[in-house]
């Protein structure tokens, strides 16, 4: 009985096993279906979302690139605007700096002709007024000359010592300011006045030239002729310009200035003339003429 019950249980448990083991095969073959259908699933799903997500993709770069011309399109235009607005300043700025220089060069140019005006009026005024006051120094002078010159030969009416002054430099002429009493009474009452100008120092070259026989002088032909005269200092009508050696500047001078040199000028040609024997007149004649001369040099040095 005992081995009969033994069997009996051997039986059972192995029924039991071969039932255990089908179970287990049974839910092993369920599981592997279910886990084979959610990795299709899953697979188609991932398939529509990567396309999903790359057709986003391309419609975000076709944006941005969009975007990207928008932007570079805009940069353009503002760069343009901005290098129109930097020309028109500047040539807005160009055009006021011109007109600001020619508003102050008009300015400039009409007070330099302003000043130069006033100075013309006062120089103007000055001589007008010298030439008054030299009215009765003039008719003294004009009644003196005409008692100290010679009429018809008659000795009598003349300055004798003047005439002998004259004929004891004529015997042996010569140009030296000191050579005689005749040379030093004409440098000092009519050389030496009429040469005396306010600028003292080119006053004497002028002298100095004149007496090397060195001046030259001409007429200007520039259109500006208000300017400096040299002797005077004095800003006037300076029609004319004197050169005192072949190697130096030219001065320019008014015509009362220039009027000055040259009687001086015509004083020194006559007597180097008869120095050198080309005036073949008698003396009382020379002596006329030397009289002629003095009073050029008065009336030159009057302004008349």
């Amino acid at each position: 009985m005992m081995e009969q019950s033994s069997l009996s249980e051997v039986v059972f448990d192995h029924r039991n096993d071969l039932s255990d083991a089908k179970s287990v095969d049974s839910a092993f073959s369920i599981d592997s279906v279910g886990g084979t259908t959610q990795e299709v699933f899953e697979h188609d799903l991932s398939s529509i979302t990567a396309e999903k997500l790359f057709n986003e993709l391309q419609r975000v770069k076709e944006d941005l690139k969009s975007k990207d011309d928008e932007v570079r399109r805009a940069n353009e235009l503002r760069e343009n605007t901005d290098q129109e607005i930097q020309e028109l300043t500047a040539s807005l700025f160009e055009s006021a700096h011109a007109m600001v220089e020619q508003a102050k060069y008009a300015q400039a140019n009409a007070e330099q002709k302003l000043h130069v005006s006033n100075q013309t009026i006062d120089a103007l005024i000055l001589e007008n007024v010298q030439l008054k006051k030299s009215v009765t120094e003039l008719k003294q002078i004009l009644n003196s000359c005409r008692k100290s010159s010679p009429v018809s030969n008659n000795h009598n009416s003349i300055d004798n010592m003047l005439l002998r002054e004259f004929t004891c430099w004529d015997e042996k002429p010569s140009i030296e300011r000191d050579g005689s009493l005749f040379m030093y009474r004409v440098y000092n009452e009519d050389i030496l006045p009429c040469v005396t100008f306010p600028n003292a120092a080119l006053s004497t070259r002028v002298l100095e030239a004149i007496e090397r026989n060195d001046v030259v002088m001409e007429k200007c032909h520039s259109t500006e002729t208000m300017k400096m005269c040299s002797l005077m200092g004095e800003i006037c009508e300076c029609d004319y310009r004197v050169r005192l050696d072949e190697n130096n500047q030219w001065y320019p001078l008014s015509r009362l200035a220039r009027n000055r040199i040259a009687s001086i000028c015509d004083f020194f040609t006559f007597i180097r003339h008869v120095q050198s024997g080309l005036v073949k007149s008698d003396t009382l004649t020379r002596f006329n003429k030397i009289i002629e001369l003095r009073k050029q040099m008065t009336f030159a040095r009057l302004g008349l």
